[in-house]
């Protein structure tokens, strides 16, 4: 097995999606090898980040009632018990106090499931895409690129996995924010001609994840490239290359 071969292992390794003997193989290899070392970590952090790409997601008007009716049933913990008197001593205050504290009890368990609901579709978001860059990866004849920084931003890094019909996942980490009215844009340059693709906004911590088609005519000898253009894209690179892969 020659050293490109262990480097194909790397992608699936990192997701946990290697048989069990090309799994001891590669494990043997990477006692030896600081370089697939260093790969592997990186893709490590690559596969990781897709947990923090999810977009909040807002319960429907539909779920909100749902929630509120269900926790409006229970007359027990919401119920407030008009004074009988006016006069005031130490009893009567514990007995306001105790109703103030169920009020503010019922609105923190309302504030409380809405929170739950919200992270139990965020997960699901996180899953499904994990599953799809999964399956995306381990696809025979897959291929892995890197885009490596420019001068503009050295920080950054990317990968985009795309398969040999063209389906593809790109994964950016630690761009800079954009302005206003801005966007990050791919490109598949082939030959001298850039061709657009999609664009995609970082979060505030610079990550991306962005789904694409490779044109055909690039799956084979394409340069790829990101940009920053006007949000809705452009039909040709206005702005400067923060990404760029090799030949």
């Amino acid at each position: 097995m020659v050293h490109d071969d262990y480097k194909e292992m790397i992608p699936a390794r990192a997701v946990s999606a290697l048989d069990a003997e090309d799994a001891r193989v590669l494990n043997e290899h990477l006692e030896n090898c600081p370089e697939c070392r260093r790969e592997l970590d990186d893709w490590e952090t690559t596969a990781a980040a897709l947990a923090f790409a999810a977009e909040p997601l807002e319960p429907s008007p539909q779920v909100r009632e749902r929630i509120l009716s269900e926790i409006g049933s229970d007359r027990s913990t919401s119920q407030v018990i008009p004074f009988k008197s006016t006069s005031r001593n130490i009893w009567t205050s514990f007995g306001s106090l105790g109703a103030i504290a169920a009020v503010v009890l019922f609105a923190v368990l309302i504030v409380a499931l809405i929170v739950l609901w919200r992270q139990n579709r965020a997960a699901q978001v996180d899953l499904a895409r994990a599953n799809e860059f999964l399956q995306l990866v381990t696809t025979p004849g897959a291929k892995v690129t890197e885009l490596k920084a420019t001068d503009i931003d050295a920080g950054a890094t990317a990968k985009l996995v795309y398969d040999r019909n063209g389906r593809a996942i790109l994964i950016a980490d630690r761009l800079p924010g954009v302005p206003q009215g801005k966007a990050y844009q791919l490109w598949f340059i082939v030959g001298n001609k850039p061709l657009p693709g999609k664009t995609f906004v970082p979060d505030d911590t610079g990550k991306g994840v962005m789904k694409d088609q490779v044109p055909a005519t690039a799956l084979d000898s394409a340069v790829f490239a990101i940009t920053l253009e006007p949000d809705g894209g452009a039909s040709a690179p206005t702005g400067s290359i923060y990404l760029r892969s090799g030949q």
